[in-house]
């Protein structure tokens, strides 16, 4: 009884060590890919709108 009680911490501790993995991935990926929008138009500078002529987007061009 204690073994496999021994090998339920093990899986459950390496099953919160994944999940913690995880979400630090994401987190740091997600702020990584943080982006500040045009204050004229609304729009990210690396995805305008197909009709935008602000000058943040045509000066990337």
């Amino acid at each position: 009884m204690l073994k496999k009680f021994g090998y339920g911490l093990i899986v459950a501790g390496a099953l919160m060590l994944g999940v913690g993995v995880v979400n630090a991935v994401s987190v740091s990926s997600a702020m990584a890919a943080e982006e500040n929008k045009c204050d004229k138009c609304g729009d990210l500078p690396s995805k305008p709108a197909k009709d935008c002529k602000c000058a943040c987007h045509t000066a990337k061009h």
